[in-house]
């Protein structure tokens, strides 16, 4: 397989504020240096954060709403909602276990993305409509807490290597069970600062650790979802 030079970049990732400036040539064309780049879908930046993935994404996710808007402006409810579950919502989801932000100003610029494809589902437009009691009738969770449950049942699919990800130097079981533990429990990994604290692991095996014994037991994938989404 051939690489085209000028489909190419380079990408350092480092939170140093002075880095060493390298240039980096194929097929005798110098690369260009870049803060951000796309991935498999993912929006990498320099500094590893997803500020510019979530600024994508909503920005796709809302165009998508106002496309719907203009092609599918009917009176019945259950279409729309199947056309935001189709076609909307799994541009807020892909890959969020990678991506999962802390942040709450990007929690709640995607939520907003929810937000306002409600008011588009119910046709309910105005200022003084409550969006809280649409997202209540059309029982749609936080699109937070559907994050969430990606990334527990990801790690459910780690330890019972349903996924081709080593585990062996990332879940290591606790030297000492506390009385609010199970025992499938694992150590957090230690983190020196909130890039590491809310990276997958250390994140998600908190949350994990924090499950009821019966739902880290769940027989397949299919029954730990389920049980996740009743927790919530």
């Amino acid at each position: 397989m051939a690489f085209h030079p000028d489909k190419c970049n380079v990408l350092t990732i480092s939170r140093k504020n002075n880095t060493i400036a390298t240039s980096y040539k194929l097929h005798g064309h110098t690369l260009e240096p870049v803060k951000s780049a796309k991935y498999l879908g993912c929006t990498f930046t320099s500094e590893m954060k997803w500020n510019d993935h979530v600024n994508n994404i909503c920005n796709k996710a809302n165009r998508t709403i106002g496309f719907l808007k203009r092609n599918l402006n009917i009176g019945s409810t259950s279409v729309k909602e199947r056309a935001y579950k189709t076609l909307v919502r799994p541009i807020t989801e892909y890959a969020s276990p990678v991506w999962d932000p802390y942040n709450k100003t990007e929690i709640d610029r995607i939520e907003m993305v929810q937000r306002r494809a409600a008011r588009y589902v119910m046709n309910k437009h105005q200022n003084h409509s409550s969006v809280s009691k649409m997202l209540n009738h059309l029982e749609w969770r936080s699109l937070e807490q559907r994050r969430k449950d990606a990334r527990l049942t990801m790690l459910f699919k780690i330890v019972n290597e349903k996924v081709a990800v080593t585990k062996e130097d990332r879940l290591i079981p606790p030297k000492r069970l506390s009385r609010n533990m199970h025992n499938r429990s694992f150590q957090i990994p230690a983190a020196s600062n909130d890039y590491r604290k809310f990276s997958f692991f250390p994140r998600t095996i908190k949350d994990w650790n924090s499950l009821p014994p019966g739902v880290v037991s769940a027989p397949s994938v299919e029954a730990f979802k389920a049980s996740v989404t009743k927790l919530n």
